[in-house]
């Protein structure tokens, strides 16, 4: 029968030739030792610090029929969704403002409110009001924007739906040839309710994006820029009745 023997874990090491040393460490030569860079450097960190600073801005449009009686629930929306809390732009049509109704009374915490009533005009950079059309255009810099463009032009549009549709697409063509003349690295975005109105012939350089039906089974409200994969159209529930 064989005996079995058993050692302690001290025995073991014990017959090791070198006795491990638990207290030393390895020194390292000072010009040798990599930098100690911590959680303050990389690209993750600069897309945490940048995440609401979009390349290209955010926009929100619609034909809101009346903004007046909606201001509430766009700041409780505000507050609430992260759709509309990290939206750049808030760009909405038939808005029914006139010169009764102050800034104070639609001004919404962290926007710039901009409008372009039919009776109380206000100068951006050009403001159209006629029957066929209504437009808009207010040129920006945000606090974030890449190398190619100098500038970020929104052009509001509304085009009534009784309007001439050649006449309103010459405006808007015009409009958008004047801003190009003067800022031809800008990059541009024309939004709005066109009603009956296309703008693949006046502006074919432009790419469409709203690809769904923006009331009933119609697409209505559109948006145009001058960049190709610019946006991704996203539907969101209506403010009361409007689109």
């Amino acid at each position: 029968m064989t005996r079995r023997i058993v050692y302690s874990r001290d025995q073991l090491l014990a017959l090791r030739k070198t006795p491990p040393l638990f207290t030393s460490r390895l020194e390292i030569p000072a010009e040798l030792r990599r930098p100690y860079r911590g959680c303050r450097a990389g690209n993750k960190r600069r897309e945490r610090k940048r995440r609401y600073k979009p390349c290209l801005p955010s926009i929100i449009m619609g034909n809101v029929r009346s903004l007046a009686n909606k201001t509430d629930e766009l700041s409780a929306l505000i507050r609430t969704q992260r759709e509309y809390r990290e939206c750049s732009i808030l760009c909405f049509t038939e808005s029914w403002l006139n010169q009764n109704v102050p800034d104070s009374h639609v001004h919404l915490n962290g926007f710039t409110t901009v409008r372009a009533d039919r009776v109380y005009h206000q100068t951006v950079k050009e403001v159209i009001c006629q029957p066929d059309i209504e437009l808009c255009v207010v040129g920006m810099r945000p606090y974030y924007l890449p190398r190619e463009f100098t500038k970020v032009v929104m052009c509001a549009v509304y085009v009534p739906p009784s309007a001439n549709m050649d006449f309103a697409c010459d405006v808007i063509n015009s409009a958008i040839a004047r801003v190009q003349n003067q800022s031809p690295n800008a990059f541009i975005a024309v939004s709005g309710d066109f009603n009956h109105t296309s703008l693949s012939s006046c502006l074919p350089t432009f790419t469409q994006f709203v690809k769904y039906s923006t009331r009933e089974n119609r697409a209505l409200d559109l948006l145009y820029a001058n960049v190709k994969a610019a946006y991704n159209s996203k539907a969101l529930p209506p403010l009361g009745r409007s689109d």
